[in-house]
């Protein structure tokens, strides 16, 4: 009994492991949205009596403690020291369900109390979990808790994977993440691989001498999201219970007036609809997150985990789904959606904004007079971006306003116009009064001439 679940929006790979005879299945690690994992069991006919988690978790909310609700026990590695009841198991120790013994691996490296969980069962491959340690093509990063502790971990990272390579080369590796995620750096696209395979092509495993391992990994370290602190905080607290497990929490309808007094008292309205829809006509002061897998993960980013949200969609199903894309990052105070979306909001003749737009080559012949901010990764810029262009990364745009000028207009660019047109909303709300999106981003600049460096 073996499922692969994935969240394509935090690239972020949960599993379904079990015994065919007895009906006895864990998940390891398991997302916020439990629903799942219970649907899966009952369709399986299985029992769950487990959930497994690899480590503390950074990038999103763990759904251990409400598989709990469903009977299933937590296990961690050692000196995880959850906040709530679980049982931390040490190396080598196996945990038998049925016919399917699971092993425990301790490997330190990501973060102390990581492990890995190596799967033998009768008739089927050996499988190894190895969550946040080692990748398709990439490995785990070690600077999540904090900097006095990355030079220890990134050594015992070299060590952990020195003990897993050394298994045989037919053993399948299941990586925690896919391409996307920022635990580590290089994840290919594959949802799997194998020991083989790894040794073969993995450029972090050719590294036979510890130091020469310390210093590439810490080389090449990705973009760190601040909201990670927040998410090891949650997880290791234990997160709120919100009785997940017989689905997504139905999300209320709120009318347009009610909406508007909300949004008069802090509350933040999440626009789901296309930056082109968003910049012609959107409510005085809203956000724009274009629907998508997206919408949690750069809220994560951008929003205070306090704020009062309320989601305006083109389709009812389209906020129910970036709902819960929001829990999954603990962004739980979700008062609802805008009954009648943005037309109902502007029948009841309620404040309403809009963004400029401008074309790629219209940014250029403006250029001399505009402040371009390019919200994209340092190393997006570094690659190449329009001449004169600054850089802040959309995410690290609500700590670095004031790294703006006052008083000349901002043209916001990434690279194909979301980031961009996100960021473009942040400014505007900040009450910046001349932001300009550039349509089609970078992919629409760079056929233009001389429009990067």
């Amino acid at each position: 009994m073996f499922q692969r679940f994935y969240d394509e929006g935090l690239a972020q790979a949960s599993f379904l492991v079990g015994c065919d005879r007895t009906r006895e299945a864990v998940i390891i690690d398991p997302r916020r949205d439990a629903s799942i994992y219970v649907e899966a069991a009952r369709q399986a006919g299985a029992t769950l009596v487990a959930a497994i988690e690899t480590h503390v978790h950074a990038d999103f909310v763990s759904g251990a403690r409400e598989l709990m609700q469903a009977g299933a026990r937590v296990i961690t590695g050692p000196g995880a020291d959850l906040g709530y009841p679980h049982r931390q198991v040490h190396d080598g120790e196996p945990l038998t369900i049925g016919d399917v013994t699971l092993t425990f691996l301790h490997t330190p490296g990501h973060t102390s109390e990581h492990i890995a969980i190596l799967a033998d069962a009768p008739r089927q491959p050996r499988r190894l979990f190895t969550g946040d340690l080692l990748f398709v093509g990439g490995v785990g990063r070690p600077d999540l808790v904090g900097e006095e502790r990355t030079r220890e971990l990134a050594r015992q990272l070299f060590d952990s994977l020195q003990r897993v390579t050394r298994m045989h080369g037919a053993v399948e590796v299941h990586p925690g993440h896919g391409a996307g995620s920022l635990c580590g750096a290089g994840i290919g696209q594959a949802p799997s691989s194998t020991i083989a395979a790894e040794a073969r092509q993995n450029p972090m495993l050719r590294y036979e001498d510890r130091d020469a391992f310390v210093a590439a990994v810490l080389a090449d370290l990705p973009e760190r999201p601040s909201y990670f602190a927040r998410m090891k905080t949650i997880n290791q607290a234990g997160p709120e219970l919100l009785d997940l497990l017989d689905g997504p929490r139905r999300l209320p309808s709120i009318r347009p007036a009610a909406a508007a007094a909300l949004a008069a008292d802090g509350a933040v309205i999440v626009d789901l609809r296309q930056p082109d829809a968003f910049a012609a006509a959107h409510p005085d002061g809203a956000i724009n997150l274009p629907s998508g897998s997206k919408v949690g993960y750069w809220a994560a980013w951008v929003l205070p985990p306090d704020v009062p949200l309320l989601i305006l969609a083109a389709e009812p199903a389209q906020a129910q789904h970036a709902a819960v894309q929001l829990l999954r990052v603990g962004l739980d105070r979700i008062e609802g959606s805008i009954e009648g979306s943005f037309e109902a909001w502007q029948a009841a003749s309620l404040p309403v904004a809009a963004l400029t737009r401008i074309s790629a080559g219209e940014l250029l012949d403006r250029a001399p007079g505009l402040c371009i901010l390019d919200v994209r990764t340092s190393r997006e810029w570094q690659a190449g971006h329009v001449a004169g262009s600054v850089n802040i990364p959309v995410g690290e745009l609500p700590a670095r306003l004031g790294e703006l000028p006052v008083g000349q207009p901002i043209a916001t660019i990434c690279e194909g116009g979301y980031r961009s047109s996100l960021a473009a909303s942040l400014l505007a709300q900040e009450g910046f009064p001349d932001v300009i999106n550039v349509a089609g981003g970078m992919a629409a600049c760079r056929p233009l001439p001389e429009a990067t460096r």
